[in-house]
């Protein structure tokens, strides 16, 4: 099998503290390539790196060597221009937050139009016609609403999709795919990854994937490459790493054994959504997301929300949140009518880290800034602030650090950190343990476990993953076609 991809002694380093040290890697031609490992090991950067999209900042070396049409390029050595003719037409990414990815002024059909006409000399029509077609693939109920959806209109998951259309519709040698299937429920996502994968198999295209989600990398990975900070752990045959003998490997599957909900011993508050309605216009057309919501959840306890995407769950956050408004309908905390009255002690964990954290303000001061709202002395912020870093598995020196330079994953847990900051009685989770990789994801669930058994917090865990809810969760509810049963 011939090579397509060849790394050398890759570094990334950032003032002086190395990011990645990556000795050796090689991609043949139609290989499924799977990376893995925990929030900050490096295994966005690598797909950075060799896309050309390393952050200002940062500085690499080594040699990044891929085979095209017969000839061998040395990545790090072209101009600017000429990797963007490689991006998009020869090498296409899936990014791991689609909101931050995507044009929020532009049709998502148009920005795939956009992209094919880019590369290929092809009419609107044409191209347009390729768009509804990749959306269709991907596995998009109504194609010619999405293209028509502006990304801030269509879900999380959905929003994902457009991006795997966009990557993979011109058939590029090389795709790279940075947790492709994070926001998806885990029947559409395993289908748009078995798309993903077919199509790449198809094509003869190679595919590295990355991914915290062992069971997909066990499925669809040939080989598999492990990084914990910054370095190699370990690599090989899919089944030869993750049946082998290295310690790391072994607490990355003992990770996957959730934290057990326990019975609640709080007080008799309780949250009450009764009949809550919402409908959304587009393009003159009426789309009913949630009719007739209905459900109780007792102090110091969690009630699982799952669904597919785009089923309404993150809708109903936000209408208990504030951010959005209900046709009909009435929420009720301790007596207090929620819909009426101005919504304090809510807080909520987005499902997109990046779009929610100010990227001109450090992490630590997002956190510090909660404190202060609630009057604590500076310095005294600042020391609650850097506790609940460490509570969610960051060190002090996270403080300090802008969210770009943070991994997802890591970004999340600042966003956790932020909303536990402002002591809530009620928080919303909406998908906020998705993005993080099994040790971390356990370390959370647990922290969020001690938390709710010591204040009663009430926690509302949307999810699309029934195997976290089942354990992490004391009751759970399921949206179908805006309804919940």
């Amino acid at each position: 099998m011939k090579e397509k991809l060849k790394v050398s002694n890759l570094r990334i380093h950032a003032r002086g503290n190395e990011l990645l040290h990556l000795q050796q890697f090689q991609l043949h031609t139609g290989e499924i390539h799977g990376i893995i490992g925990e929030s900050g090991s490096g295994k966005s950067l690598f797909l950075f790196a060799i896309m050309g999209l390393l952050a200002k900042g940062l500085a690499f070396e080594g040699e990044v060597e891929m085979q095209l049409d017969g000839k061998s390029m040395e990545l790090f050595k072209l101009t600017s221009d000429a990797f963007r003719k490689l991006r998009g037409k020869e090498m296409g990414m899936v990014f791991q937050e689609p909101m931050s990815a995507l044009n929020p002024r532009q049709y998502c059909g148009l920005q795939i139009v956009e992209a094919i006409r880019i590369h290929e000399k092809m009419d609107f029509n044409s191209a347009k016609n390729l768009a509804l077609e990749a959306l269709k693939d991907v596995e998009l109920e109504d194609p010619d609403r999405i293209y028509h959806s502006y990304p801030h209109q269509i879900s999380g998951g959905q929003r994902q999709r457009v991006m795997i259309a966009m990557a993979t519709i011109l058939k590029p040698a090389l795709v790279l795919a940075d947790e492709p299937t994070t926001a998806l429920d885990p029947e559409t996502g395993e289908a748009v990854l078995k798309t993903l994968v077919q199509r790449c198999k198809s094509t003869g295209s190679s595919l590295i994937l990355v991914s915290h989600d062992l069971k997909s990398i066990a499925k669809h990975s040939e080989n598999i490459t492990v990084l914990r900070k910054g370095s190699l752990v370990v690599a090989g045959n899919t089944k030869s790493v993750l049946e082998g003998a290295n310690d790391y490997v072994r607490q990355l599957l003992e990770a996957a054994t959730l934290p057990e909900a326990e019975i609640s011993q709080h007080s008799n508050k309780k949250l009450q959504v009764e009949n809550i309605k919402k409908s959304f216009k587009n393009r003159g057309k009426t789309m009913e997301v949630i009719r007739n919501a209905n459900f109780e959840i007792p102090a110091g306890e969690t009630l699982g929300i799952l669904g597919k995407s785009g089923s309404g769950k993150s809708t109903l956050a936000k209408i208990l949140t504030g951010l959005e408004r209900a046709d009909a309908g009435n929420v009720y905390y301790s007596g207090d009518n929620l819909i009426s009255k101005k919504i304090t002690g809510i807080q909520m964990v987005f499902q997109d880290p990046y779009a929610s954290l100010n990227n001109e303000i450090t992490c630590g001061s997002a956190i510090s800034e909660v404190f202060l709202i609630r009057g604590f002395p500076s310095a005294e912020a600042k020391r609650r602030a850097m506790n609940l870093l460490e509570k969610v598995g960051l060190s002090n020196e996270y403080y300090s650090r802008y969210p770009h330079q943070l991994s997802g994953g890591q970004r999340q847990r600042v966003c956790i950190a932020r909303a536990l900051a402002a002591d809530p009685e009620i928080l919303i989770l909406d998908e906020a343990v998705a993005a993080l990789d099994p040790l971390v994801q356990r370390q959370v669930l647990l922290l969020l476990k001690d938390i709710q058994k010591e204040t009663g917090i009430i926690y509302l865990f949307i999810t699309h993953n029934p195997e976290i809810a089942r354990h992490f969760c004391h009751s759970a509810v399921a949206f179908h076609n805006g309804i919940l049963s």
